[in-house]
């Protein structure tokens, strides 16, 4: 049966944990720290139009609704039960990113910079940049304070604090997700001379620090800071590379030819690496590549992935245990087995919109059936 969205409830608790960019955090793990609640069901939507991914932070949901038919406002919402708590008109549309960073909401668009008080929505400062082209392209360093605005012409670095410009360099252009940052690093995956690249640049001052020539520039995947390595999807293998030199330590999984098994996300836990492509989702091992469970299911074009202490979480669609349903699904993280799944009728066009964002107790996602915000955690399912 299909979820009656004319009520909500609340949430069992504030949730906590936080999801403050577009791979969780800097390094871009696609993972927390947190438990995905033990049945997903749909406990409120949002009455503000949105079709972008959130950030979460100390119980708040920041979210966008940058479209044309609306006045492109930043707006807060209670992470509890989706009060509205302030909206702050931007006046803007198109392509955009978030981030929560030094007790700061940040958001880039056209080539604005603009940083709002996350409890008031007051504007507190505004930089101009060279643009962005994606919400996957915005980064923040929690350790640092520091803001990165990726796009096709390179890479450029703010403080959160005030917005003062650190470094600006176009040696790494046409990256087409954020890059990681670790340990005052910035791991970046573009074009260096019309070769592919992964290169390390410094956070301090943006200055070159190796680079690797890669096969292809991976189309989706971006790169992954972990104690293990840099992860980063190249041409169609999984390849760790040191931190500090950059060499290539090793390969991990190799995906087959088909348009099909392109990795998309590629996220990391405790010493394991999920991987999702349009056919599924591979968990390996980072210092052996062994497969762990592999589910051969159809995931969403979104593709995004949250892994939490016990639970991977990612948009799938029309799978066996969801006949011809769109679906967010969790699964075991150590088993790949499913845990549960919140449904909904395709519809006309009817989609997931962004990628799910995973904190303790509830998964916030946008889709379109709910043309807005919907929080799935422990409550009560609904009946049609």
């Amino acid at each position: 049966m299909l979820p009656s969205l004319d009520s909500d409830t609340s949430l069992p608790k504030t949730p906590t944990g936080a999801w403050t960019q577009y791979g969780a955090d800097g390094t871009n793990t696609f993972a927390t720290n947190v438990s995905a609640p033990a049945r997903g069901n749909l406990a409120w939507t949002s009455e503000a139009f949105t079709r972008w991914q959130p950030v979460v932070s100390d119980g708040t949901v920041y979210l966008t609704n940058f479209d044309p038919s609306n006045d492109g406002s930043a707006i807060a919402l209670d992470a509890r039960d989706g009060t509205e708590r302030w909206r702050t008109t931007l006046n803007a549309s198109g392509d955009h990113g978030t981030v929560v960073v030094d007790d700061r909401f940040v958001v880039a668009y056209d080539t604005e910079l603009v940083a709002l008080d996350p409890q008031t929505g007051d504007r507190i400062w505004t930089e101009r940049t060279n643009g962005i082209d994606s919400t996957e392209l915005l980064v923040a360093d929690g350790a640092t304070g520091t803001v990165l605005v990726a796009s096709e012409s390179g890479i450029e670095a703010f403080s959160a604090a005030d917005g003062e410009k650190h470094w600006d360099i176009d040696t790494v252009r046409q990256l087409v997700r954020a890059p990681a940052v670790s340990d005052g690093r910035v791991f970046a995956v573009g074009n260096v001379d019309g070769a592919p690249s992964l290169v390390a640049l410094s956070l301090a001052d943006g200055s070159e620090r190796w680079r690797r020539e890669l096969t292809s520039t991976p189309g989706s995947a971006a790169p992954v800071a972990t104690q293990e390595g840099v992860v980063v999807a190249d041409d169609r293998t999984l390849v760790v590379h040191d931190e500090a030199t950059g060499d290539r330590l090793r390969e991990l999984h190799s995906f087959d030819e088909s348009e099909d098994a392109i990795p998309k996300t590629v996220a990391v836990a405790d010493g394991t690496v999920f991987v999702t492509t349009a056919s599924g989702v591979v968990a390996v091992d980072i210092e052996t590549g062994t497969e762990r469970w592999r589910r051969d299911v159809p995931v969403s074009y979104v593709a995004g992935i949250c892994v939490g202490t016990e639970t991977v979480v990612l948009p799938i669609d029309d799978p066996e245990f969801a006949s011809g349903k769109k679906t967010i699904s969790a699964f075991d993280r150590e088993s790949g087995e499913l845990r549960w799944h919140y449904a909904f009728d395709p519809g006309f066009h009817h989609q997931v919109t962004s990628p799910p964002v995973l904190v303790d107790g509830a998964v916030f996602f946008t889709a379109t059936h709910i043309d807005g915000l919907g929080a799935l955690g422990d409550v009560p399912g609904r009946d049609s």
